[in-house]
C-alpha cells in the first residue's frame, strides 16, 4: 500500500489551506493592531497608496492551497517519490514568491518583511498539512 492516499489528500488540502488562512488572518489582524499600515500601491507601479484589505492574503492562500493540492495529487499519481518532489518544488516556489513583496515600489521594508512572513507561515502550514494529513500512518481526527 502506498504511504500517501489520494482520498486523504482530498480532505488534507482544504483543511491545511483553511488552517493557513486562519493563522495568517490572526497574524494580519495582530500586526495591524500593533500599528502596521500595510500600505500598498493602488496598481502595480503607482505611487498612490491604499491600505491592503484582508481579502488579498486570503485569496492568495486559497490559490496557493488549491495549486499545492492539485500538484501533490498529480505527484501521487505519476511520481515514485511524491513527497520529495513536492517539498523541493514547494521550497523553490516559496523562495521565488519572496520577490513579490520585495519588489513593491513604495512599501516600507517593515511591510515587505511582514508580507514575506505571512507567505512563509502559509507555505509551512499548507505544505506540512498536505504531507502529514494525506499520509496513511497519521491518524486524523
Amino acid at each position: 500500500m502506498p504511504p500517501y492516499s489520494p482520498r486523504r489528500l482530498f480532505w488534507a488540502g482544504p483543511i491545511a489551506t483553511m488552517a493557513a488562512i486562519l493563522v495568517d488572518m490572526a497574524y494580519f489582524v495582530l500586526t495591524k493592531a500593533a500599528g502596521e499600515q500595510y500600505s500598498m500601491p493602488l496598481d502595480g507601479n503607482s505611487f498612490q497608496l491604499a491600505p491592503m484589505q484582508l481579502i488579498t492574503p486570503v485569496l492568495a492562500i486559497l490559490i496557493a492551497g488549491l495549486l499545492a493540492s492539485i500538484f501533490f495529487g498529480l505527484l501521487l499519481r505519476f511520481s515514485p517519490k511524491p513527497a520529495t518532489v513536492f517539498l523541493s518544488v514547494s521550497v523553490t516556489a516559496l523562495l521565488l514568491s519572496f520577490g513579490g513583496p520585495f519588489n513593491l515600489p513604495v512599501a516600507t521594508m517593515q511591510t515587505k518583511i511582514l508580507l514575506s512572513s505571512m507567505q512563509f507561515i502559509a507555505a509551512a502550514i499548507i505544505t506540512a498539512g498536505i504531507l502529514l494529513m494525506s499520509h496513511q500512518s497519521v491518524k486524523v481526527p
